[in-house]
């Protein structure tokens, strides 16, 4: 299992690697594994690390809370067509609005992540 997970997670952080930082709502296509599988690759991970492996911990967790970043390929499009022309206005509001309440619930999702992690015991300190 936990050759598993490391083959997961190292497919995860390939992506990762790959994407611009600071990018609201990536879509879902680009994992290499579902989120859920992702989320339980990085917990089985950090329950079987060593206290030692600090830096490693920290990794794992800021890729926990990123993960909040993609979604599903329809929201990211909305996300992409935002930013792609933000000072269009026309039909452009409703699609600000709906890109507005993406941005949000990708917010909420990462503040439901910490959680996750606070409640593992971890610190997340840097960890946004």
């Amino acid at each position: 299992m936990l050759a598993l997970a490391t083959k997961v997670v190292r497919d995860y952080g390939k992506v990762l690697a790959e994407v611009i930082p600071g990018v609201h709502g990536l879509p879902e296509s680009l994992l290499p594994h579902s989120k859920d599988q992702i989320r339980n690759a990085i917990f089985m991970l950090l329950e079987n690390l060593e206290p030692e492996h600090t830096a490693l911990k920290e990794s794992l967790a800021r890729g926990y809370v990123y993960l909040a970043q993609f979604v599903p390929d329809i929201d990211a499009a909305i996300l992409e067509q935002r930013n792609a022309a933000p000072g269009v206005a026309s039909s452009a509001n409703a699609n600000n609005e709906s890109a507005m309440r993406l941005i949000n619930r990708i917010k909420l999702d990462m503040e439901r992540a910490l959680e996750d992690l606070r409640a593992f015991g971890l610190g997340t300190d840097g960890v946004h």
